[in-house]
């Protein structure tokens, strides 16, 4: 086998994939994600080759290839030619590193926790819900969701370590009293409405202190939800995630607003709501 290292040019990239003789089918998610990395120019070159068998067929760069076409500008990669045909089944067998895993090694307190706040904000920024559809347009909406790297998580959390990290601490404490709802949901919402939605952490605090309290507070609607999430937990039924989201936007956007439901209720044929941020709410 020979490595070499090339700046493949879309033109180039479409006659590398002309040579492959079948692949798995593309996923348009990976191959814009790649495609946008390159056109920012953070794409590196990392030791991960393209590569061809002994018959110059295309065995593994599919996506990337393709990306370069999207993105319409070289990119250096390294080639590997003559490799075995049969050694194809191995490849992508090996274990990824996770963000997690990457903050850990920059000695992040509670890294998988901020590498999950990190994602799932990311996912409040582009829907407004941390449940993406309803089941009316699942396929088109997994489609347009944007898929980030481990790198770009990495650098999303270096825009703000301070904030991410304080606020990973902020839900550990909570969760040390009861545990309510997944620890990456609580991070994602309290950074959503303290860092985009305008919220000043006096205004949000009070609604995780009831939520995570034990005791009877002076916000009906948080108790409502707490109640509404211990009796599930008692019932030994798990609530689906849609339910969920909705009961805690629900209740967050009665919360604000100075309101109190008569009653916490979701079905199917509502649309799925989002939290109401100071940006938009008229409060």
């Amino acid at each position: 086998m020979t490595t070499v290292t090339e700046n493949i040019t879309p033109n180039k990239a479409m006659e590398y994939l002309a040579t492959s003789v079948g692949n798995r089918p593309l996923s348009s998610i990976y191959v814009r994600s790649y495609a946008d990395t390159m056109k920012k120019g953070k794409w590196l070159l990392n030791g991960v080759p393209i590569i061809f068998d002994t018959d110059g067929h295309l065995l593994d760069g599919h996506h990337r290839l393709e990306a370069v076409k999207v993105a319409g500008i070289p990119v250096r990669f390294d080639v590997v030619r003559g490799a075995p045909t049969e050694g194809f089944t191995t490849y992508d067998n090996g274990r990824h590193r996770t963000t997690g895993q990457l903050l850990a090694m920059q000695s992040v307190k509670h890294y998988n926790l901020v590498a999950s706040i990190v994602s799932a904000n990311e996912r409040l920024k582009e829907s407004g819900r941390l449940y993406h559809n309803n089941g009316n347009n699942a396929a088109s909406e997994a489609n347009n969701r944007i898929k980030r790297t481990n790198d770009d998580h990495y650098n999303l959390y270096r825009e703000d370590p301070e904030g991410f990290n304080a606020v990973a601490e902020r839900i550990v404490s909570l969760q040390g009293r009861v545990r309510v709802i997944l620890p990456s949901w609580a991070g994602a919402i309290y950074y959503y409405l303290t860092h985009t939605g305008g919220y000043s952490i006096n205004e949000v605090d009070p609604f995780f202190d009831a939520l995570y309290s034990l005791e009877t507070d002076t916000i009906p609607a948080v108790t409502m939800l707490r109640r509404a999430l211990t009796k599930d937990a008692f019932s030994g039924r798990k609530m689906m995630p849609e339910t969920l989201w909705a009961f805690i936007a629900k209740t967050w956007n009665a919360y604000i607003t100075g309101k109190t439901p008569k009653i916490l209720r979701y079905t199917e044929s509502e649309s799925i709501p989002t939290l109401i941020l100071k940006t938009n709410s008229i409060i």
